[in-house]
């Protein structure tokens, strides 16, 4: 393997709470691991003196360690809060690589690999999203990214090295908008087994939590809101009253009171809203529940667009608990009806509730769902992931 050196660019401050800086924490932190050096390059850090350590704190890195080839740059000193902040940030972060520092530029911010593309670094661009490839909204922006490529590749000039998108589906977008298919890589996101630790049994966790072991326990985590598809959630506890649906994830009190608003209106009394809590602590409401819930809707994929393979399957595959899901392309990437989740029709509550009830009642089935989501899990680490997209660096930049 030839290490390579990696600048990347994120408009978002670190630590965050946004789930892309997750993701760009755990990817970045394995591809150091191996070998490589990465600069990750973001407006300002949190974190006072130390900010390594509040960062590998805030993601719970195992021991609180970042790899020594892993770097976070600050340009500034405060974060980049408004869309005119993140666009200056995404225009000037660019100009920091050469081909004399750094063997390519790596992003997920698309104004950031346009403005790449001007230079003579080969620029990678991480989506998880096909409406870039798709959306006539994005038209100029594919004429500025992928026309900009075909145009350099007349004369022999490869400075889009490759397009990483997390499902099959935004891959055969890009492909379709006229990226060489070799040049893009479906790279799943993954879980990491150290917040997976310690593994508990439903009881143990019900315990520690102070929840009761009465009724059938389901549990969401994550963002909330009407692009994420809550209202789904709620209907799915209106329909069963018997269980008990416990939403993570609330950011603030506007959104708890949001949801109880929700589920007042619906007439779900078996709500209950619980604030973010530390990465390091979700994998107790994991292991708490009886399943796991990604909400029965099409929405956050087909209406908003904003929703696609959702980070949260892959640490609800690595809880070894039954899921129930919503039969969408996206998740069919990584979910199999009746093997590894109980996938239903999107948006018929109806036949939700049926399926959960059902599931939860045949403990024989949902222990074998459990089962095999568990063993399927050990195919979706950060680690794995490193691994894949250091092969497709090393081969696109040869």
């Amino acid at each position: 393997m030839n290490a390579l050196r990696i600048g990347y660019t994120c408009h978002d401050a670190f630590p965050s709470t946004t789930t892309n800086t997750q993701q760009i924490f755990w990817t970045t932190s394995e591809v150091a691991r191996l070998g490589h050096a990465v600069d990750v390059h973001v407006p300002a850090l949190g974190g006072g003196a130390d900010a390594r350590a509040a960062i590998a704190r805030h993601y719970g890195s195992p021991g609180g360690a970042i790899p020594d080839t892993l770097r976070f740059v600050a340009t500034g000193s405060s974060a980049a809060l408004t869309t005119a902040a993140k666009a200056r940030f995404d225009l000037r972060a660019p100009w920091r690589f050469s081909r004399r520092t750094h063997d390519l530029v790596w992003t997920r911010d698309p104004l950031a690999f346009a403005t790449a593309l001007q230079f003579r670094v080969p620029a990678v661009f991480e989506t998880y999203r096909p409406d870039y490839a798709t959306s006539a909204r994005f038209k100029p922006w594919r004429v500025a990214t992928i026309g900009h490529s075909r145009r350099m590749r007349w004369i022999g000039e490869h400075r889009l090295a490759g397009v990483i998108a997390h499902s099959t589906l935004a891959r055969d977008a890009f492909v379709e908008a006229g990226v060489p298919a070799e040049r893009v890589l479906v790279a799943h996101n993954g879980f990491a087994p150290a917040l997976m630790e310690p593994r508990l049994s439903r009881a143990e966790a019900r315990q520690l939590l102070g929840l009761s072991a009465e009724a059938p326990l389901v549990v969401y985590t994550g963002h909330v809101g009407p692009h994420k598809g809550t209202a789904a959630l709620v209907a799915l506890a209106a329909a069963l009253p018997d269980i008990h649906l416990i939403i993570v994830g609330a950011a603030d009190e506007a959104e708890r009171r949001w949801i109880a608003e929700s589920a007042g209106q619906a007439g779900a009394r078996n709500v209950t809203a619980v604030p973010r809590v530390h990465l390091a602590d979700v994998a107790r409401y994991l292991y708490a529940a009886d399943c796991l819930l990604i909400p029965p809707t099409g929405e956050p994929l087909t209406r908003y667009r904003r929703t696609v393979l959702p980070m949260k399957v892959f640490s609800y595959l690595a809880a070894g608990r039954p899921i129930l899901a919503p039969a969408l392309p996206d998740l069919q990437d990584v979910l199999t009806h009746d093997e590894t989740a109980c996938l239903v029709p999107p948006d018929d509550t109806a036949v939700a509730a049926a399926a959960l009830r059902d599931l939860l009642l045949d403990s024989q089935r949902a222990g074998r769902l459990a089962a095999a989501a568990l063993a399927a899990s050990r195919e979706f680490t950060w680690e794995t992931r490193a691994r894949t997209i250091s092969s497709a660096l090393q081969t696109w930049l040869a």
